[in-house]
């Protein structure tokens, strides 16, 4: 298993004004791991698709999409 680098870094902002930008595939599985807000559908997907994209199942593009998708829904995105 190796880093997947997503086509864009992202730049999540949590409430405390902490700065994380998030440049793969596992630099999302470690923030996913310590995620701040709810677990809904969105995460467990970003989750499940960046695990498939570091596995070579799931390409880092998709993987980057779904983070994003989960991202927005929290209203994390910088």
């Amino acid at each position: 298993m190796n880093d997947k680098r997503f086509p864009t870094p992202v730049r999540v902002i949590l409430k405390q004004s902490q700065e994380n930008i998030i440049a793969s595939a596992w630099d999302a599985v470690e923030f996913l791991r310590r995620w701040p807000g709810k677990r809904g559908i969105a995460y467990r997907r970003a989750l499940q698709h960046c695990l498939d994209a570091l596995d070579g199942i799931r390409s880092p593009k998709k993987a980057w999409a779904s983070f994003i998708a989960a991202m927005k829904e929290e209203g994390l995105l910088a």
